[in-house]
């Protein structure tokens, strides 16, 4: 059975990215943990040990608060609550370590997920230091039936087969068609063997492969999506300067223009 960890801050916006998954998933057996981490932000105070009952209280409060709120819309969805004392970066990579979830869903407050990224997010933190497929839903975003996902790649191939499972698994469900947005940089790829060996990992599904240039590559991206009406973007994060290429700050104002798409974030 899937296990999917759904973080929350108690705010709307994660509480719109957990009704998302709870969606997605519906016809599925899924166990999901509905996390939320709390931390002292200040040290060496008398009372610190009564501050830290206090926020525990508070924690798990609002986890059962949270969970009545789920389960008004989704009264089978199998949720347990995980209320974790530490940094949030800390708390993830101990519940990956030890639970392995197929899959991390939070919500980001920026109008795109890309613009999230942009102007600097627990949300990029977690996806540079966490080893874990992450699922990140901007915070208006209502879940529709995933019928078209673009794959941004570099044409780099996947070392292991297992990282683009969720992907996979997600488009097999839906029946979804996976739009590869190559993103040309300078180094040479032969992008007939590339595109052989990309879709070895795809077998069963609806496959294009379209290209992009430009230095704004962000934005040549959700315009392929507009286009396109596609649904969900989805990365590869397998080196440092592909991923930062697509995240450069002087995108940031014109993320803002682009409607919202949720975004899938794999890692190699």
């Amino acid at each position: 059975m899937k296990r999917i960890l759904l973080m929350t801050d108690f705010s709307d916006t994660a509480r719109n990215a957990a009704m998302y998954a709870l969606k997605m998933f519906e016809n599925e057996k899924v166990y999901f943990d509905l996390l939320n981490a709390y931390d002292l932000e200040f040290s060496g105070s008398p009372y610190i040990m009564q501050v830290k009952e206090e926020l525990a209280e508070e924690s798990l409060k609002g986890l059962k608060n949270e969970l009545s709120l789920l389960h008004r819309r989704f009264p089978n969805a199998r949720v347990e609550l995980a209320s974790r004392f530490g940094s949030l970066l800390d708390v993830v990579q101990g519940e990956v370590e030890e639970f392995k979830p197929e899959l991390i869903v939070l919500g980001c407050r920026g109008e795109t997920a890309l613009e999230n990224f942009l102007l600097g997010s627990n949300a990029y933190e977690m996806v540079k230091n966490v080893e874990a497929a992450i699922l990140v839903v901007p915070k208006h975003a209502k879940f529709k039936k995933p019928e078209k996902i673009v794959f941004a790649t570099d044409l780099k191939d996947f070392s292991v087969d297992d990282v683009v499972e969720p992907l996979r698994d997600l488009a097999h469900h839906f029946h979804a068609g996976i739009s590869f947005v190559n993103i040309l940089e300078d180094d040479y790829v032969n992008r007939f063997d590339a595109e052989d060996k990309i879709a070895a990992h795809f077998q069963g599904l609806n496959l294009s492969f379209n290209f992009i240039e430009g230095e704004n590559v962000s934005n040549g991206i959700l315009k392929f999506m507009d286009d396109n009406d596609a649904d969900m973007v989805t990365l590869v994060r397998h080196h440092e300067s592909f991923f930062e290429r697509l995240f450069h700050p002087s995108t940031t104002k014109q993320m803002v223009l682009h409607p919202e798409h949720p975004m899938l974030i794999l890692h190699d």
